[in-house]
Formats: structure tokens, C-alpha cells, sequence
């Protein structure tokens, strides 16, 4: 009996240890990303279009990271198409560096930029690509390990289209990434980080602090078997626009009074003056 009894719980050990661990690679879901029905839908030219991002995934850029915590945050929309992902950052940074070209063309990631990192099987494994735009437009993509490393316009293939502009409170990215290579479709996950990349006049050698969107585990850049992951959602439903041959409805026109109308009117005419000559009387 002693020998059952010290079976069962040495297996009931085993089965919480094995549920720890397991548990420790439990990533959350962010969310289910909407679909745009048309690229019609959504003009790159980084400006918020409130109509097309209102429904968008809202993630929050503000976990600091590594260097020097300067309050640059910010706050990342996400959508996705028909192969094709979409973007766009809204970048608080009160001091915004001009990037150095030999910094954009060796190290681009010493510029005021963005990053997306994608784990696009979602598989915890070393497969993540790497898409950076910074606040010049200078675009990156990488796959870790270095078995693609490209900086600059030979990039722009990774892109579907992309832009950038400036305001009194930092920059915006808008951004779309091409995924016919991976094919993916409604209810694929996606293990993914987005980052922040910032600059700072102080230290022109490329000392950066990093901000990412706050992981359940703690991932950074590349922590792939950390990644939280987003799921490829249904379509939106957008509003259909009337057809511009549509006939238009004219305004109702503005009447004479009619014959009832007119009763009512000198009815109160009446009860009016009458009123009138019963405070008069009292008087």
C-alpha cells in the first residue's frame, strides 16, 4: 500500500512540476487584430485617419526597457489585411535626433526609430523578423540570426508602403508590412514586440533607451519564447456609402397655414383679448 501511495505522489509531483513549467511559456493574447475588408480602406501617409484606425488593436509603448529613461512613450494601432499588416505609431519624444547617415546605414538602431518583431508561426523559436522605420524614414529588416540584414531603400520590398510626419509632441509611423511570404490568414496567431527607439542629443555615440509594449512574461526584443501573441481577426463592417447617383430627398418645403391652422390661430386671438378685458374689469 505504501508503495501505490508513494507512486501517486511522486506522480502528482511530477504533474505540477511539469505544469509549472509549461505554465512559465504561457504567453497572453493581446487581442483579435480586425481585418480590413479593402486596401482602399487605409491612405499610408502618416496621419491618424480616425475613421480607419477607431477599431484598431490599441497597444500601450511605455514599459522602459534598457539606457536611460528619458519619458518618451507612445502608442501603437494595429490592423491587418489581405497580406498585408498594418501600423501606425503615435510617438511622444520631446527631443527628436536627426539621424547620422552612417548610423542608419551600419547601426540603425541607434536612431530615434520604431520596430515591430514578429514570430509570425507564433512558434517560440529563433524566427523572428525584424521591420524598423525611424523618424527620417530609413527602413530596416532583419531576421535574427543575420541570414537577411538589409538597411535602407533596397528594404522597401519588406514594406507594402510606409510614411512618416512630425508634430509638436514627437512623430508618427504609419506603416504597412508585407506578408504574402508567409500567408497567413484569418485565426493564425502572431507572437509579437513592438519597440521604441530614442535618442538623445547627449550621447551622439548611440547610447538608446528602449521602450516596449509590456509583455504577461517580461519579453524583450527578441525573447520570442516570450512573446505575447495577437490572433488574425474577422473583417470590420464598414458602413456602405450611398451611391452618388442616389437620388437626393428635398428638405420639406415651408407651408402657408391651412384653413385649421388659421381657426386655432384666431381662436387664441379671441381667448387672448378676452382674457385682457376680464383684467381690465378687475381692475
Amino acid at each position: 500500500m505504501k508503495k501505490i501511495f508513494s507512486a501517486i505522489l511522486a506522480g502528482v509531483i511530477l504533474s505540477s512540476l511539469a505544469a509549472s513549467v509549461s505554465a512559465s511559456y504561457d504567453a497572453a493574447k493581446v487581442a483579435d487584430v480586425p481585418k480590413v475588408p479593402s486596401a482602399d480602406l487605409i491612405t499610408i501617409d502618416g496621419k491618424m485617419d480616425d475613421a480607419v484606425w477607431a477599431d484598431a488593436v490599441k497597444v500601450e509603448l511605455n514599459q522602459f526597457n534598457t539606457g536611460e529613461d528619458n519619458g518618451t512613450h507612445g502608442t501603437a494601432y494595429m490592423l491587418w489585411g489581405d497580406n498585408t499588416w498594418y501600423l501606425f505609431y503615435d510617438v511622444s519624444d520631446a527631443e527628436i535626433v536627426p539621424p547620422a547617415e552612417d548610423m542608419q546605414q551600419n547601426t540603425p538602431w541607434n536612431t530615434d526609430s520604431v520596430e515591430m518583431f514578429f514570430d509570425f508561426g507564433n512558434e517560440h523559436a529563433d524566427l523572428v523578423q525584424q521591420f524598423r522605420v525611424d523618424c527620417a524614414g530609413w527602413l530596416s529588416y532583419y531576421t535574427e540570426g543575420g541570414a537577411t540584414s538589409i538597411y535602407g531603400p533596397d528594404a522597401g520590398k519588406y514594406f507594402g508602403d510606409y510614411a512618416v510626419t512630425m508634430d509638436a509632441a514627437g512623430y508618427n509611423v504609419e506603416v504597412a508590412v508585407n506578408l504574402a511570404e508567409w500567408g497567413l490568414k484569418e485565426g493564425d496567431a502572431i507572437g509579437m514586440q513592438l519597440q521604441i527607439n530614442d535618442m538623445t542629443a547627449a550621447n551622439p555615440s548611440g547610447t538608446t533607451a528602449v521602450y516596449n509594449m509590456a509583455q504577461s512574461l517580461g519579453a524583450g526584443s527578441w525573447d520570442a519564447d516570450l512573446y505575447d501573441y495577437v490572433v488574425l481577426g474577422g473583417a470590420l463592417e464598414v458602413p456602405e456609402e450611398p451611391a452618388e447617383d442616389a437620388p437626393v430627398e428635398d428638405a420639406p418645403a415651408t407651408t402657408a397655414p391651412t384653413t385649421a391652422d388659421a381657426g386655432i390661430v384666431a381662436a387664441a386671438a379671441v381667448m387672448a383679448i378676452a382674457a385682457g378685458v376680464v383684467l381690465s374689469k378687475k381692475h
